[in-house]
């Protein structure tokens, strides 16, 4: 019987590798940013807009600015309700997230910006621990143990539609059906929880220079 690590390998590449970003507002990846600039975006659900090193965000779609292209450097990140600076390095990502208590929370995103996969990142805005991302056409886990407020990223093979489980304790919270996967692009899956009911989204990776 094929191992369940075989069956997803052929479904998921998977790298740990971060590298440079080209890309613009149709989040694909092209080669018209300084590669050793780097990308702050914010992951704010409720918040009408953010401003990145001076630059206004208004479209949070579904909670989620696009990447503003940065140099390296120390970078404010501002909303309505926090403000905070992140020391920036070369050729990096990064996502400020509004935790429940108001406090920016900043992450590094591993992107790798392959032209043969797509970049799959998965935050979890909810009080449960460990939660993972699930692909039920591999019957295996992308990406597992995310905690709360958290997020993670994974390289998956592209092009691919592929639908997402959202699980926690071997149960189903949320689901994101038919996902596109494009080569050279990438995805952002949020998880997102209201008086016990919860709400997972996939959103485009789009970027602003």
């Amino acid at each position: 019987m094929k191992s369940r690590r075989f069956v997803l390998a052929g479904v998921l590449a998977i790298s740990a590798a971060a590298g440079p970003a080209f890309a613009q507002d149709d989040g694909l990846y092209q080669d018209v940013f300084d590669p050793n600039s780097s990308f702050i975006r914010v992951l704010a659900p409720g918040e009408a807009f953010a401003t990145v090193d001076g630059t206004e965000v208004r479209n949070l779609d579904e909670g989620v600015s696009s990447y503003v292209n940065v140099m390296p450097g120390t970078i404010e990140v501002a909303l309505p309700s926090a403000t905070t600076s992140i020391e920036v390095a070369p050729s990096s990502y990064y996502t400020v997230v509004l935790s429940e208590t108001g406090e920016p929370e900043v992450l590094t995103d591993e992107m790798v910006n392959s032209p043969s996969k797509s970049d799959v990142s998965f935050y979890n805005l909810t009080g449960n621990d460990a939660v993972e991302l699930y692909v039920p056409a591999a019957k295996a886990v992308a990406i597992e143990d995310v905690a709360p407020g958290l997020g993670k990223s994974v390289a998956l093979k592209a092009p691919l539609t592929l639908d997402f489980e959202l699980r926690a304790g071997g149960e189903t919270l949320a689901s994101v059906p038919a996902v596109e996967l494009k080569r050279k692009a990438g995805v952002s899956i949020v998880l997102t929880e209201l008086d016990g009911a919860y709400t997972a989204v996939a959103v485009p990776n789009s970027y602003t220079q």
